[in-house]
């Protein structure tokens, strides 16, 4: 009986120990599952932490990259406006070198134009002058340039000094006459134009001078002497275009 006791005792001793290695390892048990519920939550929050930090990472590549395309945009953009701009530039400087050119060139013919007219100055200055006129030819210049008061005077120098002959007579009594006749002296026209009629009756100049010699005894109300002359004109000169406007005055008489 003791010994059956003393196995009893020992058995519920051990009994007693193991309930309570169980219970050590019941609590180590839930030590750790606990431990692993807090690594798990830990591992969540951490998980959680890493999907945000992802997020805000690609975020944040989003934004690097599309600021990055705006860079690159902007800079293209800047770029083909830069290429533009020297596209005028260069167009502009095509247009200047064209201008230039033309300018040169205008220059160029200026320039040769004005050798021309300074050659030509210099040849002018060169020239030695003109020989003084003589007193018959400066009076028909006059005569020629319708100044006729003062080829009247040396006109009638030229006639009364005796200074010309022959056909220059004949040509200064006409001048003389038609000078008188154009500043209404008819009184003097009467005298010279009879003149040339009386000295060189088969001179052409008689055409003109016996219709103007006509014609200013008309303005003096000599009809008688006016018909006569034109008469003899017409007479004299029938073809003459001046016989046909005597015809022409005749009519009118």
């Amino acid at each position: 009986m003791k010994w059956i006791l003393a196995l009893f005792v020992v058995a519920i001793f051990f009994n007693g120990c193991k309930t309570q290695e169980e219970i050590a390892q019941g609590q180590m048990v839930e030590n750790l599952n606990l431990q692993v519920s807090e690594a798990q939550k830990l591992t969540a929050e951490a998980t959680v932490r890493m999907q945000q930090l992802e997020e805000r990472m690609n975020s944040i590549t989003g934004q690097v990259e599309e600021s990055g395309h705006q860079r690159q945009t902007t800079t293209q953009n800047q770029i083909d406006e830069l290429k533009a701009k020297l596209l005028v530039i260069e167009e502009n400087n095509k247009t200047l070198n064209t201008d230039i050119t033309q300018i040169k060139k205008s220059l160029e013919d200026q320039k040769v134009y004005l050798d021309k007219v300074l050659k030509s100055l210099t040849k002018i200055s060169k020239t030695k002058p003109k020989k003084k006129l003589s007193e018959y030819d400066a009076a028909m210049a006059a005569y020629k340039k319708g100044h006729y008061k003062t080829a009247k005077g040396m006109l009638q120098d030229l006639i009364e000094k005796k200074k010309v002959k022959g056909s220059k007579r004949a040509r200064t009594l006409h001048n003389l006459g038609m000078s008188l006749y154009i500043l209404k002296e008819d009184d003097q026209v009467l005298i010279y134009f009879s003149k040339l009629f009386t000295d060189y009756p088969k001179s052409g100049y008689n055409k003109n001078g016996l219709l103007f010699l006509g014609k200013s005894f008309n303005r003096l109300k000599k009809k008688e002497e006016a018909k006569q002359t034109l008469n003899e004109l017409i007479s004299r000169f029938p073809k003459a275009k001046q016989a046909k406007e005597a015809k022409g005055i005749l009519k009118k008489l």
